[in-house]
């Protein structure tokens, strides 16, 4: 390890007795015996600052490749895919720096026994995954492969999955593989199930003004102890405000809709409302009877009328009061139920209390449904001022910012 000037500066004798030293049980040796094999080779890069320049910027361009070919999910695929770049890249590396395969794969972190065998696949071009038929001897033969590619091709087979195809050719002892087979053979030859045409989606309504569409229905809730509660929501769908609700564990009849209803109208004075008011629902028997009679008999300003949901009056689902059950149990319960009838009637409450004025929709813009049940609009632009000054502030304070201890880029020492 010293130079040749130091070393003539070192009396003979004191030479020849570290020649005849042996090293090999000294402890630790092991781990300095590759360094000391290769020590003229580091040597060597390190006088050099252009050497040592290009070998570092090789050794983080591999470590980046290893670390990135590590964290990828299919790795093991992306390999196969890149197999012959890569094999042409370990030749030209052994060849040109008189390094060895088994080095040279290190370097690209793959085996030796994957390169040997990449080295040695062959590519067909009569198979239809250009391998080799005798050395992957258990892909389908040429005339399996022809045979799947005219089902493929038939236009029949378009109009039919790709079960339905398999089991029928395979029951005529036209074709004799496994389902997975068949359908990677397939897919490789073109294989698409036709699509089915689906007529275009209805376009929603609209309302204008609270109180204009009002929607109810009955969902069944479960009890630890008391068993099934029915309950139904009266919504508003401007607002999309939580009107009312009603629970009850016994029969919900129309009697039991035409209550909820008639408590509707009057808690918030709708009899006096000046608009139409209607009223959504589906046609269960709960919605007839009771409920008809109680709207025929209403003698107030406003115009109530019933409507039934998916029928040819009103083509649209009754959405609104589904989606109302289903925050109810899945985003407020979490999938859990109450224990008697009485903490039944408290989450109800709760619920009430959170949908209307704690549950931001998306379409109200930042609204509660209550705030607009009490006359507020909807406003889109009513965060605008706040966010553009808050961009100002934004721009102002990372211009300014001078307590970074971070270093951006590669660490050249």
């Amino acid at each position: 390890m010293l130079s040749v000037r130091e070393l003539d500066q070192i009396p003979r004798t004191t030479r020849y007795n570290w020649r005849n030293f042996s090293h090999d049980n000294y402890y630790g040796n092991e781990w300095a015996t590759s360094y000391i094999k290769q020590f003229d080779d580091i040597k060597d890069v390190f006088q050099s600052k252009f050497t040592a320049r290009a070998i570092r910027t090789i050794l983080r361009t591999r470590r980046g490749y290893y670390k990135m070919l590590g964290e990828l999910v299919h790795h093991k695929n992306l390999l196969k895919q890149h197999a012959s770049s890569i094999v042409t890249s370990i030749e030209d590396m052994t060849q040109f720096s008189n390094t060895t395969i088994t080095k040279a794969c290190k370097f690209y972190g793959i085996s030796k026994d994957w390169y040997y065998a990449q080295k040695r696949k062959v590519t067909c071009s009569a198979s239809l995954f250009k391998k080799c038929y005798r050395q992957y001897p258990n892909q389908l033969t040429l005339k399996e492969v022809t045979e799947i590619e005219f089902l493929v091709k038939d236009s029949n087979s378009s109009k039919k999955p790709i079960t339905t195809i398999y089991y029928d050719v395979i029951r005529k002892n036209l074709i004799a593989c496994g389902l997975t087979t068949f359908r990677k053979y397939a897919n490789a030859l073109g294989y698409v199930k036709l699509k089915p045409i689906r007529s275009k989606p209805k376009e929603g309504f609209k309302t204008s003004h609270v109180f204009e569409w009002l929607h109810i229905d009955i969902t069944r809730i479960q009890t630890y102890k008391e068993g099934i509660q029915k309950v139904a929501f009266v919504k508003d769908n401007f607002s999309s405000a939580l009107l009312h609700y009603k629970s009850t564990s016994k029969k919900a009849g129309s009697q039991f809709i035409k209550n909820l209803l008639e408590e509707t109208f009057e808690k918030y004075n709708l009899f006096n409302h000046t608009e139409d008011i209607h009223i959504l629902s589906d046609g269960g028997s709960e919605n007839k009877g009771e409920v008809l009679s109680w709207i025929k008999q209403i003698n107030a300003p406003p115009i109530v009328k019933k409507v039934t949901a998916m029928t040819d009056e009103f083509p649209f689902s009754n959405a609104m009061s589904e989606i109302t059950h289903r925050i109810y149990k899945s985003e407020f319960m979490g999938g859990k139920h109450s224990e008697d009838q009485v903490s039944h009637i408290s989450s109800l409450n709760d619920f009430m209390e959170y949908y209307n004025n704690h549950r931001y929709p998306c379409r109200l813009y930042g609204k509660t449904p209550m705030e607009i049940i009490q006359g507020q609009e909807v406003d889109k632009t009513m965060f605008s001022e706040a966010l553009n000054q808050a961009k100002v502030n934004r721009l102002e304070a990372n211009k300014n910012f001078n307590e970074c201890v971070a270093k951006i880029g590669f660490n050249r020492s």
